[in-house]
């Protein structure tokens, strides 16, 4: 699994809802609502679950993945009913789901150092 690139794709979710904004095009919220479709969402609940189960730093991007798939079906939510600023604002700084992107970005890289320890 490559934790990095996991991590920038999840950004790129941030960036496609900031098109569906700004194009006023609606965006699957249930696509994004489940955290198991996403290649760490399958890899979180196939065979790293398998290999991590019990791992704080898996238990922690378990949660933390799920988090951010939660905020970003809000949002895509919003958007699917043409609040289209309130989800602008809900894509700021500070907000929940930037709070959720981040966490997921560093749980990501603890992932991504526990795995390289223990390969060492």
């Amino acid at each position: 699994m490559d934790f990095q690139e996991q991590a920038h794709q999840h950004t790129q979710i941030r960036e496609a809802l900031v098109a569906a904004i700004i194009e006023r095009q609606p965006i699957d919220p249930d696509a994004l609502r489940s955290d198991r479709q996403c290649p760490t969402g399958c890899w979180l609940h196939g065979d790293g679950a398998r290999r991590w189960a019990g791992n704080h730093a898996f238990l922690g991007l378990l949660e933390t993945h799920r988090a951010f798939h939660q905020q970003a079906a809000a949002i895509a939510d919003q958007i699917g009913r043409g609040h289209f600023a309130e989800a602008q604002r809900a894509l700021r700084h500070g907000t929940p789901f930037a709070q959720a992107l981040a966490d997921l970005t560093a749980s990501l890289r603890r992932m991504r150092a526990a795995a390289s320890s223990l390969a060492a």
